[in-house]
């Protein structure tokens, strides 16, 4: 299926710190999980891309990628004089903010504390293969990503040896407060950004960075600007400090121009 789409770079979200089953599978290929989906597309060229899917499975796509939203928008927040926040932006353009699942998200940031993007996607891998449910297509076989139930029908130290280290507990927990019924995920949706955050902090091994970052790719809440080592500087380096009054409305996505440009640049 041939789509024209425009201000979608999948490299640059693959790269972008947001998802960790993202995956480059040879120049321009890219293979998509979420929870028990897998997508194969090709980039054919800046704006168009064949997605192997269905139009009805497309919907989801649609969604997950949010192509609904014009970023276009962005870049017009940006101040005439704020030259750095511009070149992120021409740096980053096709830069996307995900609608991801929101189990899949609480666990996978619970792993990435404190790991490279590497280390993060084999402790998530290997936690698929042990307890997702395996599915084959015409490209081969994959896991799901597993359920709470699935998750908890693993032993510890099943559960260790996928790399979690001491956030193998934190994982084990939340499993069994989900299933008790503690966290009704998609009830969230209703809370405020405030109410959102302090829920989210409830969830033992959850910290304000984990949750805003959860907040911002699991419940697409603009606003809220996870902050990690890379952000801090480009906040001391560039803002005296803090997020100018003008960004804070979509401060989660000028955040994550900051973050791939120097990222990459190193500033």
């Amino acid at each position: 299926m041939i789509k024209n789409i425009k201000n979608l770079n999948l490299r640059t979200i693959a790269n972008s710190g947001q998802c960790f089953r993202m995956y480059e599978v040879e120049e321009n290929v890219f293979n998509i999980f979420s929870v028990d989906k897998m997508l194969r597309v090709k980039v054919l060229n800046n704006n168009t891309f064949d997605f192997d899917c269905s139009e009805k499975e497309f919907k989801y796509y649609s969604h997950y990628f949010d192509l609904s939203d014009n970023y276009d928008k962005y870049s017009k927040v940006c101040k005439k004089s704020d030259k750095f926040l511009k070149k992120c932006i021409e740096f980053s353009n096709g830069l996307r903010i995900l609608n991801q699942d929101k189990f899949e998200m609480i666990i996978s940031f619970i792993i990435s504390q404190r790991k490279s993007v590497k280390a993060i996607q084999t402790s998530i891998e290997r936690m698929c293969k042990l307890s997702g449910k395996k599915i084959k297509n015409k490209y081969g076989e994959f896991y799901a990503f597993p359920s709470a139930k699935e998750i908890l029908k693993l032993s510890k130290s099943k559960l260790l040896s996928c790399g979690m280290g001491y956030r193998t507990d934190y994982i084990i927990e939340f499993c069994k407060d989900y299933i008790a019924g503690k966290y009704d995920l998609e009830a969230m949706d209703k809370l405020t950004d405030e109410e959102l955050l302090n829920t989210l902090l409830t969830i033992k091994g959850v910290g304000i960075k984990v949750a805003s970052c959860v907040a911002l790719f699991a419940y697409h809440r603009m606003s809220i600007c996870p902050i990690d080592v890379w952000i801090s500087r480009v906040l001391d380096k560039k803002y005296n400090g803090k997020i100018p009054k003008e960004y804070e409305k979509y401060a989660g996505m000028i955040q994550q121009y900051w973050f791939n440009y120097t990222r990459i640049n190193k500033i």
